[in-house]
């Protein structure tokens, strides 16, 4: 799984007197109030994100909360906001924290027809699928190979604009992908898509068997294909994946 929760922030910064905001993307904000010094940290859009925030001005750092509405959360005062904007970092994981997979799920496949495309690295693959990871798989396809959604949810990322891939890490920030958020706070996450596939937008509900985009060769990959896994959020920008069933053949 490539690191998009690393990737570096585009802020979108405001400031009235004492009080200023940055934004993450449009996924959530951090705030601080005037005068009061109180910190907050609230979605921009009705997906949930678990948002770990660093900063030597905030105890415990990093901080972390499980956004799940636009309801601001509190994280505390503040004596000096300037030292916090001055070191705040952040990192973040789309999802709902130790989210528990529902194990009866049979997912469908996500390449049709069943068994054109080889599994070419599955669970424990040694060349990237351990730790976080272990559970994903590889299925080596042509460029432009129609993708589907493995199982029903609602669409909560997704990057088509990337056109690099080549099989060093450095590669990594560059994947296309989609992700779909499962009723049980799972991701199903789909990589290495083929630039402006999408067939799906962000909020857009999907159904299992539904084709929502195409294969490609963007980000760390050594040949063309798709990596499929589904994920649990975890703090510090973490996660990891899970265990899951496909259907027979």
């Amino acid at each position: 799984m490539v690191g998009r929760w690393l990737l570096s922030a585009i802020w979108v910064v405001s400031m009235s007197g004492n009080a200023r905001t940055g934004c993450f993307d449009d996924w959530f904000c951090v705030s601080t109030a005037p005068q009061t010094g109180v910190l907050r940290v609230y979605l921009t859009r009705p997906h949930p994100v678990v948002v770990s925030v660093y900063s030597d001005a905030i105890t415990p750092s990093p901080y972390t909360v499980a956004l799940t509405s636009t309801t601001p959360h509190i994280i505390g005062k503040l004596a000096q906001p300037e030292t916090f904007w001055s070191d705040m970092r952040k990192k973040w994981t789309g999802g709902k924290q130790h989210a528990q997979h529902d194990d009866t799920v049979i997912y469908g496949w996500p390449l049709q027809p069943v068994g054109q495309y080889p599994i070419v690295q599955g669970v424990n693959g040694r060349f990237s699928h351990q730790g976080a990871s272990r559970y994903a798989f590889d299925f080596a396809a042509p460029p432009g190979t129609f993708v589907f959604a493995a199982r029903s949810g609602v669409v909560i990322d997704l990057q088509q604009h990337f056109s690099q891939g080549g099989p060093h890490r450095r590669y990594a920030p560059y994947a296309n992908y989609i992700s779909i958020l499962h009723d049980d706070g799972t991701t199903g996450e789909y990589y290495h898509l083929q630039p402006h596939s999408s067939t799906v937008a962000i909020g857009e509900t999907v159904n299992k068997g539904q084709h929502i985009g195409a294969t490609g060769n963007t980000g760390f990959t050594s040949l063309p294909h798709l990596h499929f896994a589904v994920y649990t959020a975890q703090a510090e920008g973490r996660y990891t994946s899970v265990p899951i069933r496909f259907a027979q053949p």
